[in-house]
């Protein structure tokens, strides 16, 4: 025998799901709608400091002065993703090493000790070797800020305020 719930529900005007109020497809949102700040319109061109790249090739220097505030942010952001790894001083000896992740290569590493920023913004943006992509955790202009830091501090020329300060 059928229930009679579903007539009675139609019935006593509680309706279904075809009467609800919903956003049906292509029309207009009745929330505004902002793109994200990382999107790049189609079309727009994507110079050095989106990609870390040079437009002749190679890598990009730091495309911004920096203030002593915004390195201490680089710190700040190198500390919450990348020294689980790379350790504080940038010597491939992180907390995660003695659990069984391959140790990264130094910073010190005269080899990579002469790239420039853009090397380092290019493998925090894409991933490099075993190192997941940070582009979708840090938003770019963050992520040459750590850069910088990677450049100036743990390679050697960091302001002393920025080198002394205690970040978590």
């Amino acid at each position: 025998m059928r229930s009679l719930w579903p007539l009675l529900f139609l019935l006593a005007g509680c309706g279904w799901m075809w009467d609800q109020p919903k956003v049906k497809a292509f029309r207009e949102s009745p929330l505004p709608v902002e793109p994200a700040g990382e999107r790049v319109a189609l079309g727009e061109a994507v110079g050095p400091a989106r990609t870390g790249l040079k437009e002749g090739g190679g890598f990009a220097d730091l495309p911004f002065v920096l203030t002593k505030g915004e390195l201490l942010r680089g710190k700040v952001l190198y500390q919450s993703y990348c020294a689980i790894c790379h350790g504080e001083r940038g010597l491939g000896d992180g907390r995660v090493i003695p659990l069984g992740m391959p140790k990264p290569r130094s910073f010190q590493d005269p080899a990579v000790a002469q790239m420039p920023a853009g090397y380092f913004y290019f493998a925090a943006t894409n991933g490099f070797g075993r190192m997941l992509s940070y582009a979708s955790r840090i938003p770019w202009r963050e992520r040459w800020l750590v850069a910088a830091y990677i450049k100036a501090c743990i390679q050697g020329t960091c302001p002393e305020e920025v080198a002394r300060a205690k970040v978590y």
